[in-house]
């Protein structure tokens, strides 16, 4: 969710003006996503979920730690990075940070582990007159898991490649083929801490139906990897939904 901010009158204190200790956010646009994304490529970080009030302001930060590190360690990198990426500073009151012990089963009489999730190997692209064709290699622990996925090579189109490759990838994890598509991908989206690439992914959900998915990933020196990772960040929750499901 993003938040416009508007400047206040002379004289008249703005409402969107941030307090001491509060989320910076009164004249830039940030959303709970940009801040998770950040959070969660830092070290020992399994997952994250930011908490926006209706100003904008992080009300809260939840973040899922492996237990390597002291947690107050890891509210200051998380601090830091968030201030570095974003230009925006975290109140660390607002900051909570529970730890897991290895794969720790999920609540329930099924005690199923959590799968570690996939994980970016390589990514290449080869063009031969005017087809192009994508080839993407995920990693989980030492399993690898390989994606191809190919068609016209124009610019827009190598990039769409790339995350159905990433796709068809998830879908060897499984033995399935088809069961999502890529249905939107938007590159060098404008954020406050420089791009990103957004990217929506239609899954088959039986019996709901049709599930869509959001991914984003921000561009650092590889746009193929950022389009892999907002793939990867669109469907990685429910591909470890499914697992532990099939475990029930």
């Amino acid at each position: 969710m993003l938040f416009p901010c508007f400047p206040a009158r002379e004289g008249v204190p703005s409402l969107l003006d941030p307090t001491p200790g509060e989320l910076s956010t009164a004249r830039r646009y940030v959303s709970a996503e940009q801040i998770e994304d950040v959070v969660r490529q830092l070290k020992d970080v399994v997952s994250a979920r930011a908490v926006l009030g209706q100003t904008g302001r992080v009300d809260e930060l939840h973040v899922l730690v492996h237990p390597k590190r002291a947690p107050k360690q890891i509210a200051r990198d998380i601090e830091s990075a968030v201030r570095a990426h974003l230009d925006v500073t975290l109140d660390y009151k607002k900051i909570s940070i529970a730890q897991i012990q290895g794969r720790a089963p999920l609540g329930g009489a099924s005690g199923a582990p959590i799968p570690p999730r996939l994980r970016f190997s390589d990514v290449s692209l080869s063009v031969t007159g005017s087809r192009a064709e994508a080839v993407v290699h995920l990693k989980r622990e030492d399993a690898v898991y390989t994606g191809i996925a190919s068609g016209h090579a124009s610019g827009y189109n190598q990039l769409r490649l790339i995350a159905t490759a990433a796709i068809r990838a998830v879908e060897d994890t499984s033995d399935t083929d088809g069961t999502m598509v890529v249905e939107d991908l938007q590159a060098d989206v404008p954020l406050a801490g420089g791009k990103a690439v957004v990217v929506l992914v239609s899954a088959l959900a039986p019996p709901k139906g049709e599930e869509l998915l959001t991914g984003s990933a921000l561009i650092r020196q590889d746009a193929w990897k950022a389009v892999v990772s907002a793939t990867l960040n669109a469907v990685n929750r429910r591909v470890t939904l499914s697992y532990m499901e099939d475990e029930l």
